[in-house]
């Protein structure tokens, strides 16, 4: 099976005269549920859909729970999640409160067995 993708053209946006130049993008053929998911993951278990639905539900709930925590969350070899924010600056340390945050965000970082299973991945040009 082959990931499709597409070319685009994109202007640099800090040379705005410049050519564009082509790039390739990923192309989804589709979404799956948490339900499909935890069908195939049954499959390949002893666990039955609703146990494995019921684990998928609370991760969600617990992986939030952690990371607010300041944990940061690893599942072995599917990776690891963990927080990062962005503040405005201050002239000096002291005047840094959390009003300073301006927003977060959720960092994945896949681990070493998934990264080696992308690596396999092929591509066909639709």
């Amino acid at each position: 099976m082959s990931v499709p993708f597409k070319v685009v053209a994109k202007t640099n946006p800090q040379k705005p005269q410049e050519p564009k130049k082509f790039y390739a993008m990923a192309l989804s053929s589709g979404e799956i549920t948490v339900r499909e998911l935890a069908t195939q993951i049954s499959k390949r278990s002893t666990l039955s859909v609703v146990d494995v639905v019921a684990v998928l539900e609370s991760l969600i709930e617990v992986i939030p729970e952690r990371i607010a925590e300041g944990n940061i969350v690893r599942l072995g070899d599917f990776g690891s999640f963990s927080m990062a924010i962005s503040s405005s600056p201050s002239e000096h340390e002291e005047d840094v409160t959390a009003s300073n945050i301006l927003s977060n965000s959720l960092n994945f970082r896949p681990g070493k067995e998934l990264l080696k299973s992308l690596s396999n991945i092929k591509f066909k040009k639709v």
